[in-house]
């Protein structure tokens, strides 16, 4: 007790050194474990991207597969197109709209992959509606162009597209908040399996021809005529697209919406309607977690690409929009926490070297009157646990004070790194890329909706997390023991009379 109570008055005896000490210490210290907290908080976020981007992908026709047929239509003049369709048969045009979609087999086998959490297909097809009339709602900027000869031509008035799926609260539209459902209800997975026809339709066309839930209307079935060709689709939700009721409220004139003459029906409805049971346009997989996406591409090119005709796009792209800049600023700041922790240690050593060195002769007194080495250490522990002590407590407070900017501040700095980046990489070669681009996926709305997502980018909030506190007694504890190394060492190797022999 009393080796402690001589450590502390010879901490306060010396206070303009210590000071400087305490200060050097104090600033190495808070910029140590700033870039700690931003490496915990990065890491931590780049764990919650995990959960929820990354995570997807969806079976379809590749990129590639589409250019090709394009180019092979694109090398033959007009009136061969218009020969060659007129001499094609039924069977002909079936084989050429199903050459275009996914055998649905496809889709199913590959859900049985053990990483697929969920899955959906779909299919989006135009189809024609008899009894009813396409009435879309455009903005007055469009009219005033059509009215001046400008712009495409208007839709057919009895022509509509319908988009299936397995169960209607799961489209894509309705999960992104896209469109509310406001009357009836969704069709369910059990509609699906029964073929059940029934669907949902938008509210602005369901008022302007007078329609409301449990009423029907008539589809015809692509490339058929006659009664046979006729279906009885019953209308069992209204909803309502979620843009136009914002622009409304808000009072503004140019009403827009994009959707207005689109159905949801199950899938195999749809599937009836487009003539082509069997395929889909795509399949739509949820798995367990981005690092899963890796072996799904190996087991989807290992046993499904077949002849390349098929790809398996993911939003892996996402992924690393989003965490690219934060894993790169978990290293910058792991560079800054070594670097820090390195300055750290060698102030606490240059400073205890000093504080022995003018120390000598006290030392050599102390161990001539019969204070042995343990004691003596002791003294200079404790002064040296004072010094960190102070200086971790500041640097601790510093540190919930200024990690948030310091946060800021690199990922600012690895932002335009990754655009960069990600402007090079859209045109290379890629394994979770796919070619008609992340924008297209069934997940963000892609062709599928007009109202697609908005694009994601890197956030860092600094949290003042529980564990940088058992990290900053680490540290306090690791740069106490190392200030204690010079003590040790001189004290141990002093003789006391050779110290005052030089006296």
């Amino acid at each position: 007790m009393r080796t402690v109570k001589r450590g502390f008055r010879s901490f306060r005896r010396h206070p303009l050194r210590n000071t400087v000490v305490v200060l050097l210490l104090f600033i190495c210290l808070t910029f140590s474990l700033s870039m700690l907290a931003v490496k915990l908080s990065a890491d931590s976020q780049v764990n919650e991207v995990k959960q929820s981007v990354g995570n997807y992908g969806e079976v379809r026709v590749s990129s590639d597969y589409q250019m090709q047929v394009f180019e092979e239509q694109r090398s033959k003049s007009q009136a061969e197109r218009s020969a060659e369709a007129r001499r094609m048969t039924e069977e002909e045009l079936l084989e050429e709209r199903e050459n275009a979609l996914v055998p649905e087999e496809l889709t199913d086998a590959f859900s049985h992959e053990a990483e697929i959490i969920t899955y959906d297909k779909v299919l989006e097809t135009q189809i024609s509606l008899s009894d009813i009339t396409n009435t879309e709602v455009e903005s007055m900027q469009s009219l005033r162009r059509r009215a001046g000869g400008e712009g495409p031509a208007s839709l057919n008035s009895n022509s509509f597209f319908f988009e299936g799926n397995t169960n209607g609260a799961s489209a894509s539209d309705f999960m992104l908040g896209n469109k509310v459902l406001t009357e009836g209800s969704f069709y369910t997975y059990e509609d699906y399996r029964s073929a059940n026809p029934v669907v949902i339709i938008e509210k602005n066309l369901a008022e302007a021809n007078e329609l409301g839930v449990g009423d029907t209307v008539t589809a015809t079935i692509n490339g058929k005529s006659g009664s046979d060709a006729k279906v009885e689709l019953k209308i069992v939700g209204i909803y309502e697209t979620v843009e136009v009721a914002q622009q409304s409220q808000g009072g503004s004139p140019e009403t827009f919406n994009p959707a207005g003459n689109k159905f949801f029906a199950p899938l195999s409805v749809v599937q009836t309607l487009n003539n082509t049971p069997g395929y889909v346009e795509l399949g739509s997989y949820y798995f367990d977690n981005v690092d899963s996406t890796s072996a799904l591409q190996q087991a989807f090119d290992a046993e499904m690409a077949g002849d390349g005709k098929y790809e398996l796009a993911t939003d892996y792209t996402d992924f690393e929009t989003i965490s690219d800049p934060l894993l790169k600023v978990g290293k910058t700041s792991v560079i800054g926490l070594a670097g820090a922790l390195g300055a750290c240690a060698l102030i606490i050593l240059l400073a205890m070297a000093i504080i022995i060195g003018g120390r000598t002769r006290e030392l050599g007194v102390l161990k001539a009157i019969g204070a042995t080495d343990r004691q003596v250490i002791a003294q200079y522990a404790v002064e040296v646990v004072c010094i960190c002590l102070v200086s971790i407590i500041f640097a601790m407070g510093a540190t919930a004070l200024i990690s948030q900017s310091m946060g800021d501040w690199l990922l600012s700095g690895n932002k335009a790194t990754v655009v960069e980046d990600g402007q090079q990489q859209a045109v290379g070669p890629g394994p979770f890329r796919g070619g008609m681009g992340n924008g297209n996926l069934y997940k963000n709305g892609g062709r599928f909706s007009i109202a697609s997502s908005q694009e994601q980018s890197a956030s860092l909030e600094v949290v003042y997390q529980g564990n940088l506190l058992l990290y900053g007694i680490l540290i306090f504890l690791g740069i106490s023991l190392l200030g204690m190394a010079v003590p040790v060492i001189w004290i141990t190797r002093l003789r006391p009379a050779r110290v005052l022999s030089m006296e």
